[in-house]
């Protein structure tokens, strides 16, 4: 009995796994009692849109990109090299403008004013090309033709910051080959490159932030292959140096991450999402650049990308995850005591959703969900509605 219970507090899945047996257990009739499941979380999403992206979306991101005060979206499509542009109207639907040509394979983006002139440009990864390309915002829905920064072989991911504090938006790219590059912006929307970190196994996944409160930007990588996992935290310095490293979460194949202060104590979090029994796992920062023990709680079948918010309106912040195999996304909201409330909630979506963001579509202040189809090449747009406590 001591060694099953030994072995249950060792595997955060088998719990997992465990828990979830007892639950559907208990959901029926036993002994002629009646035992009655938790209630899942109030149904807070309603699908009002679905909107075409171009094929194989992998990535989707949400910004105010023409500043009309609107939130917009941007779809990576390594399906047909494209990126989808989408202005949203304010209302939950959106206007879509030509596709953007980008090198081959774009499967990751992110958004940043790279030259300084306040429009927001976007950055491409290329897996094709080993580049990433850069399109300069130029008002009135437009972009330049990308920019093309050489990079090393098959970049995956990119996590822009401060890195080098100049007032100039780097970015850092991770690569198949168990690599990290950084890239320090300059004036008029160059880079440069920087340090090259070794990351053991690739990466898919990362996050900017001063997890050890030094006042210096931080990176935290999720680094997964067949033989090795954890995630990787890379400490700055300030000046676009990363010269000291460390590991949490060893072994349990962290695919996926986000970043929010869980329990309003000032420090920077982690959640993760995990290639194993269908995990996701909360990682409590100590502020020193540690934390404390992984906590793992349910979505649903794949859970792989993830979107932070306090859905439910209780001031916590909850997690929402895409659900590759099952597609669908979960809500997970908290419970009064921080815990993850289980059962989730489940939302419909098209097949194969890879990427999910969060964002204001119809202006009521409350914080709604786009998720894309991979295989159905479209954005699901779900709104958010208030709910009577």
């Amino acid at each position: 009995m001591n060694s099953l219970k030994a072995r249950i507090n060792k595997n955060p899945a088998l719990r997992n796994i465990l828990i979830r047996g007892l639950f559907m257990l208990f959901s029926g009739q036993i002994y002629g009692c009646d035992l009655k499941l938790p209630d899942p979380p109030p149904d807070v999403f309603s699908k009002v849109n679905s909107v075409a992206v171009g094929m194989g979306p992998t990535f989707l991101v949400s910004a105010d990109l023409n500043l009309d005060g609107e939130a917009d979206l941007v779809s990576a499509n390594s399906g047909d090299h494209t990126l989808s542009i989408l202005f949203g109207r304010g209302n939950g639907s959106f206007l879509s403008g030509p596709p953007l040509p980008v090198p081959l394979e774009p499967s990751a983006l992110v958004i940043a004013d790279v030259n300084r002139d306040g429009w927001p440009d976007i950055i491409a990864n290329s897996k094709g090309t080993d580049s990433l390309g850069i399109l300069l915002g130029k008002g009135q829905n437009t972009f330049s033709q990308p920019l093309r920064v050489e990079t090393g072989q098959v970049p995956l991911f990119i996590i822009t910051g401060d890195f080098n504090e100049d007032g100039l938006p780097d970015v850092a790219v991770t690569l198949t080959f168990s690599k990290m590059e950084i890239y320090l912006g300059k004036v008029g929307g160059k880079f440069i490159k920087g340090e090259t970190y070794k990351t053991g196994s690739r990466s898919f996944s990362g996050v900017s932030g001063d997890f050890n409160r030094d006042g210096h930007l931080d990176i935290a990588l999720a680094v997964h292959s067949s033989n090795a996992s954890s995630i990787r935290l890379y400490f700055g310095q300030g000046d676009g140096t990363f010269p000291t490293s460390g590991k949490v979460a060893k072994g349990l194949g962290c695919l996926a991450l986000a970043q929010g202060d869980m329990n309003a104590d000032g420090l920077i979090d982690l959640i993760a999402t995990s290639a194993i029994g269908d995990n996701l796992y909360y990682l409590e920062s100590n502020g020193d650049g540690t934390f404390k023990r992984e906590i793992a709680f349910s979505g649903a079948g794949g859970p792989i990308a993830l979107a932070l918010g306090d859905f439910d309106g209780d001031k916590q912040i909850d997690v929402t995850v895409a659900n590759s195999r099952s597609s669908s996304f979960s809500l997970i909201i908290r419970n009064p005591n921080g815990s993850f409330h289980f059962p989730v909630r489940d939302y419909v979506t098209g097949g194969t959703p890879l990427t999910l963001t969060t964002g204001d579509f119809n202006n009521d202040g409350l914080s709604d969900i786009a998720i894309a189809s991979n295989s159905e090449a479209t954005a699901d747009i779900f709104l958010r509605r208030r709910v009577m406590k």
